[in-house]
């Protein structure tokens, strides 16, 4: 295993419960800017700068250090290209930043897909990537895992809802909804909402085409393949789509099947489809 930095070792701040004085000091002390709080007047204001710059540099070269050996951990020997070299530009300033061990997994399988497949990552998603924080990625992750597919469209669905005509009510045709309750399975609609702000869900609601009767639908969870008969005539769905931007970061991101989820939403379908599972 390959030894911590020392500025590492020294400055690690331990996630435990510290109070407010001490967590303060410490994260000053790790950063370089603790003068004012344990004052060394033999250290002058120029001086102590440069130490803060000095290990902010360490920590960025730690990280991307880091990225690029578990990105050379991913590799298999692949057939690659000389990446771009604006891309590979901006994505080492942006990789830099990045601290957080699972998130540099995340940035160190974007470089890999990259050298095998160039493009397949555009500027404008590591600018959104680089903004998110820990705890948005796990929503994303969340949400990935209840998305579906639809026919022959490879893009990532949240079905909110399947649409049925009911009987006609003078002056109006009333539809009946069967409403798909996915906040149920850790995913609140305000975390729908932050990954809208981010870019990565389309923020309409889209409704599908009706759906005829004796038509086949094909429908992937997953890894799991399903064709859906109809029961009746003109059914339809209604989803949130993730965004094209989503999509590619969606094709990065590790996430474990939500079986429960699956379960759930088979069921509901169920009572207006013949469900068949694809060999």
């Amino acid at each position: 295993m390959t030894p911590k930095p020392q500025f590492l070792k020294d400055t690690t701040i331990k996630r435990l419960l510290v109070k407010s004085k001490n967590r303060t000091q410490s994260l000053a002390q790790h950063l370089g800017y603790d003068s004012l709080i344990t004052p060394n007047h033999d250290i002058s204001l120029t001086d102590r700068y440069l130490n803060s710059q000095k290990l902010r540099h360490q920590r960025e070269q730690y990280n991307i250090e880091k990225i690029f050996k578990l990105t050379y951990d991913e590799c298999s020997n692949e057939i690659t290209t000389e990446p771009d070299p604006d891309w590979l530009v901006r994505f080492i300033k942006m990789a830099k930043q990045v601290y957080s061990p699972s998130m540099q997994k995340l940035w160190a399988r974007i470089l890999k897909k990259e050298l095998i497949h160039p493009g397949a990552t555009s500027l404008k998603t590591l600018t959104i990537l680089i903004s998110m924080t820990q705890k948005e990625a796990l929503l994303f992750q969340r949400t990935i895992s209840v998305c579906c597919q639809i026919g022959n469209s490879k893009d990532r669905k949240i079905i909110t809802s399947i649409k049925t005509p009911a009987k006609f009510i003078p002056f109006r045709q009333k539809n009946k909804y069967y409403p798909i309750e996915y906040n149920q399975y850790n995913l609140p609609y305000s975390s729908i909402i932050i990954l809208m702000d981010l870019g990565l869900i389309l923020k309409t609601e889209f409704e599908s085409s009706a759906i005829q009767h004796t038509t086949h639908i094909q429908l992937q969870l997953q890894d799991i393949h399903y064709t859906l008969n109809c029961y009746t005539k003109n059914i339809s769905f209604t989803y949130y789509r993730i965004s094209p931007i989503g999509q590619e970061l969606a094709s990065l991101i590790e996430y474990k099947n939500n079986i429960k989820y699956n379960s759930y939403l088979l069921e509901v379908l169920a009572q207006l489809f013949t469900i068949t599972t694809e060999q």
